[in-house]
C-alpha cells in the first residue's frame, strides 16, 4: 500500500511537471467613444482599460482557454460643454474564453460584473452582474443569471438629464 501510494505521488508529480504553465500577458489603453445622443448634445466616454490575461495551451501548444480580467475608468461629459461637468465610474468585467482544437473561439463567458455610473440625485445608471455566457460561433446568449441592464437600453435618460442641466 506504502509502495502504491508513492507511485500515484511519483505519477502525480510527473503529470504536473509535464504541464504547460500558462503564459501570461497584460495590456491597456483607452477608448473614446459616443455613449448616448441626447438630441442637441452627445455623451462622450473617455476610458482607460486595464487588461490581464493568462492563455491556457495543451502539452501541444494550442490555445484551449483564456482567463481575462478588465478593469476600466470611465470619464463621462457632454459635448455641449466637454470641460464642464464630468461623471466618472469604473468598470470590472472577468471574461473567460474557451476555443476548440483549432483555436477557434467557442464560448464567451463574463462573470462578476460589476459596472456602474452613478448620477448624483438619481443613483447607479449602469449595474450589471451575474453570469453571462455566448456562443461565440452564432453569437446568441446561451445563458444568463443574475440582473444585467441591456447597454443599448440602459438608462440614458438619466444621462441626458444630468447634462442637460
Amino acid at each position: 500500500m506504502k509502495n502504491l501510494v508513492l507511485l500515484l505521488a511519483l505519477l502525480l508529480t510527473a503529470a504536473i511537471a509535464q504541464a504547460v504553465p500558462p503564459e501570461q500577458w497584460s495590456d491597456e489603453f483607452e477608448e473614446h467613444f459616443e455613449l448616448v445622443d441626447c438630441g442637441d448634445f452627445q455623451i462622450w466616454d473617455d476610458a482607460l482599460v486595464f487588461v490581464d490575461g493568462k492563455d491556457f495551451v495543451d502539452r501541444e501548444g494550442n490555445l484551449i482557454r483564456s482567463q481575462i480580467k478588465f478593469l476600466g475608468f470611465d470619464d463621462l461629459y457632454s459635448t455641449a460643454d466637454p470641460d464642464g461637468t464630468h461623471l466618472t465610474g469604473t468598470a470590472h468585467l472577468n471574461v473567460r474564453q474557451t476555443f476548440d482544437k483549432n483555436g477557434d473561439p467557442l464560448l464567451w463567458v463574463q462573470q462578476g460584473i460589476a459596472v456602474a455610473i452613478v448620477v448624483p440625485g438619481y443613483g447607479p445608471v449602469f449595474m450589471d452582474v451575474g453570469r453571462l455566457i455566448w456562443d461565440e460561433v452564432t453569437g446568441e446568449l446561451v445563458f444568463s443569471a443574475g440582473r444585467h441592464h441591456d447597454w443599448n437600453f440602459g438608462d440614458f435618460e438619466a444621462l441626458c438629464d444630468y447634462f442637460d442641466q
